[in-house]
Formats: C-alpha cells, sequence, structure tokens
C-alpha cells in the first residue's frame, strides 16, 4: 500500500517521479505528489486522483537535484490534496513521503501541539515529519534527528526525506518495504519496489527493518542503531520487473493470458523432466516430511490457494492445515510440537504475515512463497521458493495465484515421490489456455449478469476452492455481492439466500462427485436460482453453461478459476469499472 520513488542527482524530475510512480500506481491511487530539491528551496506538488492529475500541475522543466514523490492509499485522513504526501514539518523545514501506519501518532501528536506544533493534515505522516523537525530544532543533525525520531515511532514505515537547506536524500524503514538503486552515471534512487529505478541503477540493496541513511549522487551511506551499516547491493534481471500492456487493453487481461505460461514455468524450474526428479532443496523435503503438521498462512488470494494446497495435502497423505494470517496472529491456531509453517505472499510483503513471523519462536522452520524477490519474506524464512509469475500490476491476483498453487501441488509431489504431479499441472496448464481461448463465451455469460447485485460459486471438493477464489475476483473488481459454499452446506443455511433470478456458478469437476453438486444445484433452481454449470469434459451434460477441455478432478481448480477470472473481468468491463485498479483496494498491503 501506498507507493515511494526518489532519487538524487541530474535528473528531468517531473518525468522521472511521474513515470515512477505510474509504475508504483497498483500500491495506492487515491492522491499523489512530488517535492524536488534545488538550491535549498523546495518545491511542492500534490493532486487528488490519478499520477496524471499530478503532472498536469507539474510545470516542465524545472530542474532539480533531489527528488522524492508518492502514490497514496489512504489510512489516516480523507481523500485530500491536504492530506496527500508529500507532508512537510509546520516549519518546513522537513518534507517526506511514508508508505506504512504509525500506531503512536496521536499521541505524537498531542504532544507536538503541547508545544505549539499546528498541524494542516489529517495524516500519521506529517506527524513524523513535525517529530524530525522538533529534533532540529533541539540542535541535532539531519541523520540524528531521523534517528531520535525512529525511537519514538511505534509501527510501520519506509520513508523518504528532503531537509530545506540540506543537501542529500534520506531515508529510513520499518517493516515497510523500501529498495535503494546504485547508478552508473553519479544517480541513486530509492523506491517502494525495483521497477521504477531499474531503467536508472544497476544494482540494488533491500533494506532490513531499523535502517536509516542518506545517498548523495555519488554515495550511499546507512546506518542501524547509531552504528555503519554495510549495505548488500546485487543486480537484478529486468524482465522479472516488465511493465508493459504488450497490447492487452488492460494489465488483468494480459495477466489472466500469462497464467498458463506461470504454471508451465514453475514445472520447469523445479522439476527435470528428462531424469524425472524433483530440485527442490532434499533438506526442505525432509522437513516438510518430518512435520507433524504443515500450516500454510496466507490473506486474499493467496489464502485461498493455501486452502487447496492444504487439502491436497490431506488428500495425499500429508497433514496439513490452511489458516488466515491476520487470524493466526490472534491464537486461533493450536501449539504444534514440530510444525513446518509456509506463507504466502504475492508481494513478499504482506505485513499480517511479517506479523506471524515476529510471532514464531526462534528456531521455527518455515518457508516463504512469494512472487517478489529479495522481499521481506523471502529474507526472514528459513527457505524461500519463488513462483517467477514476473511483475503482476494489475490488483486482484490473477497469474500469481495459479503459481501458487501450482508450486505447492509441485511441492506435495515432491514429498510423496509423485512425479505424475508435472505431467497433471502441464494438462491443467492448457486447460487454462483452452478457457482463455474461449474469453468470448464467458463474456457472452457476464453480460447476462450485468444488473445483478448478488451472485453464488458452489463446488465441492477442490471444486469449492476454485468457488472462492472466483468469488473473490467477482466482489474486487465488479463490486458484486458474492459468496462461496461447498455444495453439500446449502441445504444448512445459505440457500435461504436464493431469490427468483439469483445467477449461480456451480464448478463440476470431478467425475466421482460431480451427481452430488448437480442435485445441489437442482435444490438451487427449484428456488428460483439461474444456474450456471461450468464443468470438465469428463462431467459434462447437455446444457452446462460452459465446458472446459479435460483435467484430473484434483487440478480442475486451474481452468475453473481462469473462467472466474474472465467472468469478473468482462463483468466489470461492463458495469463501466475499472478493472486493473478497484476500488478501496491496494496490490501490496503492508499495514495490519
Amino acid at each position: 500500500m501506498c507507493g515511494i520513488v526518489g532519487a538524487i542527482g541530474n535528473l528531468d524530475y517531473k518525468t522521472y517521479l511521474t513515470s515512477g510512480l505510474k509504475k508504483l500506481d497498483y500500491r495506492g491511487y487515491d492522491s499523489a505528489g512530488l517535492a524536488f530539491w534545488n538550491k535549498g528551496k523546495i518545491s511542492l506538488y500534490r493532486a487528488v486522483g490519478s499520477v496524471e492529475n499530478l503532472a498536469s500541475i507539474v510545470p516542465d522543466g524545472h530542474a532539480g537535484t533531489a527528488g522524492i514523490a508518492h502514490t497514496r492509499w489512504a489510512t489516516h485522513g480523507g481523500v485530500t490534496v491536504e492530506n496527500a504526501h508529500p507532508q512537510r514539518s509546520w516549519d518546513k523545514k522537513v518534507y517526506l513521503v511514508h508508505n506504512g501506519v504509525i500506531d503512536n501518532y496521536k499521541e505524537l501528536k498531542e504532544w507536538l501541539s503541547g508545544m505549539g506544533c499546528q498541524f494542516r493534515s489529517d495524516t500519521d505522516t506529517e506527524v513524523i515529519a513535525s517529530v524530525i523537525a522538533y529534533f532540529l530544532q533541539e540542535g541535532e543533525t539531519p541523520l540524528d534527528a531521523i534517528r531520535k525520531a525512529m525511537e519514538k515511532l511505534d509501527g510501520s514505515y519506509a520513508l523518504a526525506i528532503l531537509f530545506t537547506g540540506q543537501e542529500g536524500l534520506y531515508f529510513a524503514k520499518n517493516k515497510s518495504p523500501l529498495v535503494l538503486g546504485r547508478g552508473d552515471t553519479r544517480i541513486n534512487c530509492l523506491a517502494s519496489d525495483y521497477a521504477p529505478i531499474l531503467d536508472y541503477c544497476s544494482n540494488f540493496a533491500a533494506l532490513d527493518d531499523g535502517t536509516y541513511g542518506y545517498m548523495t549522487e555519488n554515495s550511499i551511506v546507512a546506518y542501524r542503531n547509531g552504528k555503519n551499516l554495510a549495505l548488500r547491493f546485487a543486480s537484478k534481471d529486468k524482465e522479472d520487473y516488465v511493465y508493459d500492456l504488450a497490447g492487452y487493453p488492460h494489465f488483468m487481461m494480459k495477466e489472466i493470458h500469462e497464467g498458463a505460461h506461470v504454471v508451465r514455468k514453475n514445472v520447469e524450474t523445479y522439476f527435470d523432466r528428462e531424469k524425472k526428479v524433483y530440485l527442490f532443496d532434499p533438506q526442505l523435503l525432509a522437513s516438510l516430511k518430518a512435520a507433524d503438521e504443515v500450516v500454510f498462512l496466507g490473506c486474499g488470494s493467496s489464502h485461498y490457494s493455501s486452502e487447496a494446497a492444504a487439502a491436497y495435502f490431506n488428500r495425499h497423505g500429508l497433514r496439513a492445515t490452511s489458516y488466515i494470517a491476520s487470524e493466526w496472529i490472534h491464537g486461533v491456531y493450536p501449539h504444534l510440537k514440530n510444525p513446518y509453517y509456509v506463507l504466502i505472499s504475492q508481494s513478499g510483503e504482506t505485513a499480517d504475515l511479517i506479523s506471524c513471523l515476529d510471532m514464531m519462536e526462534k528456531g521455527t522452520k518455515t518457508l516463504g512463497i512469494v512472487n517478489a524477490k529479495d522481499s521481506t519474506i523471502a529474507r526472514r524464512s528459513g527457505h524461500v521458493l519463488y513462483i517467477g509469475a514476473g511483475l503482476e500490476v494489475a490488483v486482484a491476483s490473477t497469474k500469481s495465484f495459479l503459481g501458487q498453487m501450482a508450486l505447492m501441488m509441485l511441492l506435495c509431489g515432491a514429498v510423496n515421490g509423485d512425479t505424475s504431479v508435472p505431467d497433471s499441472l502441464l494438462e491443467a496448464a492448457k486447460a487454462v489456455d483452452d478457457v482463455v481461448g474461449r474469453r468470448a463465451d464467458i463474456d457472452a455469460i457476464a453480460e447476462g449478469i450485468v444488473e445483478v447485485h448478488d451472485a453464488f460459486f458452489v463446488g465441492r471438493g477442490m471444486d469449492f476452492f476454485a468457488g472462492e477464489e472466483s468469488s473473490l475476483k467477482l466482489k474486487e473488481i465488479s463490486y458484486v455481492h458474492s459468496e462461496s459454499y461447498p455444495g453439500g452446506e446449502l441445504k444448512h443455511g445459505p440457500i435461504a439466500l436464493i431469490e427468483e433470478g439469483t445467477p449461480v456458478f456451480a464448478f463440476v469437476g470431478n467425475p466421482e462427485i460431480s451427481k452430488q453438486i448437480r442435485s445441489n444445484v437442482e435444490e438451487l433452481k427449484a428456488r428460483g436460482a439461474v444456474a450456471y454449470i461450468v464443468s470438465s469434459e469428463s462431467c459434462a451434460k447437455e446444457g452446462d453453461a460452459f465446458v472446459y477441455r479435460y483435467v484430473e478432478g484434483d487440478f480442475a481448480p486451474y481452468p475453473e478459476v481462469a473462467f472466474g477470472q474472465l467472468l469478473s473481468y468482462y463483468l466489470s468491463l461492463r458495469r463501466g469499472l475499472n478493472v486493473d485498479k478497484p476500488r478501496n483496494l491496494a496490490k501490496s498491503v503492508t499495514v495490519n
């Protein structure tokens, strides 16, 4: 949530900062702002709405030697220019942008107000700027003022800071992502992730919590606990961060098309098809096999993919459970003697999952399954596996979800020594391609439900998990109230919600239980529901709304989820909504 970009050096800061923000606007897009420093003066521009709105008010040709910018997802205060970042201290000595949440900002605001400090915004960010300014007035250097401010701040923050009258771009980081980039030509950069700065820098360092420092055009200096810190810089592959629609109308459609490729890539990465051997670390597999229970933790789509994975593990003799990370934090879990925790996150920066890591005892065995390299979860987990989906820009996860499921199923196959899993996944990828190739048929279904207010997904076994994720997509993208239920649970309460004309999507992918779910569908139709049966060729019957290419029952969620993604996409378009940037949501949830 929220995106930061900054740099120091000789740049066209309007172009650099606004283009950088566009590559981060999946992180937040209710307002945007920038500030740049030149000859002791800081120019500030802020606007409500898109980065384009910001760019329209920034004059061309402004020279600058350092700049910071921000795209906001509101946490404190409404969507106004006054609440947009950068925020500045009451004395206009400190300008900063902030990603995260300060838990004790009210206490700090009260403390500062008692000394005559006046605030212009409702944000916790303005409080940070004013705390730093307070220590400057006490005679501290900018670095010491930042250090002392950090000692007072409770919560999460990534900060990029400019000081009036002081050269240098300053930074600080705790529990929110911030990366530094070292340029080749007297330019150094920072950002919330690598995408905005890849074209300007050749080596990068992801900061650990508690780090602060400054950069000039020739150097980067970092500290922790008052001591100089040696940063570890490494190069990055630009192909992992390609920000290009490639001819597609929206990023969501592009990423749906890439789903099958991500499944195949996981097979190629983690299985040698010629030798018929898995390529996972043997120590990881041994630990998973020896665990009393494999515990999956995730949020949103990652939770639903982990539910499917846990069911798959259990079906194949490995005890596993899945928990919503934000609830696991509060103790809704059994205390196990020898658990193995698997944390699933597209961004690798999900705050609730990082809180889970904070709570785990030293020595706890953990595996991070993430998409973003060098992310916090990747660095802090005992083992890490990457789904290799590349940059996912649309807020709603699509290709990452399929990649997560594929990787976890491969992991199960490796623990069990089942070498048939990769071939089954490749067949599932073909089925996904088949669904995407028939997207016009799904658009026609969306056209028929464009006015609905409620929808339901039902399924049994693995099909139910596909329904959960499809229901989430419908909520996220089209703003239709949607629920998902196991077919057998309908009679235990949810069937009371069915009214005349209610659309119900039933996934039927397993011949062993197709009779039961079809019986449930008849019960729903008898109460007025309009049923759309989405079935595998092995289960198909005349009158089914959509029949997809045959896959084994355990792998039916792949084409079924692709159907749900496309249904949500087309329904959103037909309702005139923003497909890539749904309201109230952000791609990377970095606050609890």
